[in-house]
């Protein structure tokens, strides 16, 4: 089959850009999100910015020290965090009892009046609601894009960082998580 080409259009032009229609990037969730993550040569401390529960109570990530803390920010608007909301969930119920808190915090500016029906709504009812319409938080945490997500130790650390989404609910992300919760602080 010929194509006709546009003026200036070499077929090597051509052929390049019809190799990048034909290449797609791989699926979603094609692996763990394991590979993602970015592990700091030294641990970080965290922000102490204040964020809200709920409730509209102003607390921080201290408030987790001794625990290792998944801090994923979202949005209800923002379809590739709303996808990895239900591995969250499930990881909230799997490993909460044995340390690990899910602080899956809203970047949504209406806070909680928008983010707390949301939530419920898609029936993520293991995940407590967090939100910071002020974005404060994301600022000084330095996140670039959302979902971001940080893995805070029990120490209080940050000791590592994945930018985009990942199957938190995959047997690989619970290893590296529990090995984690083995360390002490």
């Amino acid at each position: 089959m010929s194509i006709p080409l546009s003026a200036g259009q070499t077929r090597r032009g051509f052929a390049i850009g019809a190799v990048s229609l034909v290449v797609a990037p791989a699926p979603l969730w094609a692996a763990s999100g394991v590979e993602k993550l970015i592990w700091h040569a030294t641990p970080r401390p965290v922000t102490d910015e204040p964020f809200q529960d709920g409730a509209g109570e102003s607390l921080s990530l201290s408030r987790f020290r001794g625990q290792v803390v998944i801090v994923n920010l979202w949005a209800t608007w923002c379809a590739p965090c709303v996808r990895e909301m239900p591995t969250l969930d499930t990881l909230q119920a799997d490993l909460g009892a044995q340390g690990v808190k899910v602080v899956a915090m809203s970047q949504d500016r209406e806070g909680a009046e928008l983010a707390g029906p949301f939530k419920k709504s898609n029936g993520w009812s293991n995940l407590d609601l967090y939100v910071e319409p002020l974005t404060k938080f994301a600022r000084a945490a330095e996140v670039k894009g959302l979902p971001t997500t940080l893995i805070v130790d029990k120490a209080g650390f940050e000791v590592a960082r994945l930018q985009g989404t990942a199957e938190w609910d995959s047997p690989e992300m619970k290893k590296v998580i529990g090995d984690l919760l083995a360390k002490t602080p």
